[in-house]
């Protein structure tokens, strides 16, 4: 029971920090009125989770 509460809580907390991120994201790209690319680059996200955050962004 406890193993599985800690699966969940891993991944709830996962889900949260991917949605934070996906907000900011949106954040620089009206506030600093740059591409979506650009703003990923500025972070530096690439790879599969560039592809997930790009996906949800369009």
């Amino acid at each position: 029971m406890c193993e599985s509460f800690e699966r969940l809580a891993d991944k709830v907390a996962e889900e949260r920090a991917e949605q934070t991120t996906v907000n900011n994201i949106r954040l620089m790209m009206k506030n600093l009125k740059c591409s979506m690319e650009e703003a990923l680059n500025t972070i530096e996200i690439t790879g599969k989770d560039r592809a997930i955050i790009a996906k949800q962004l369009q």
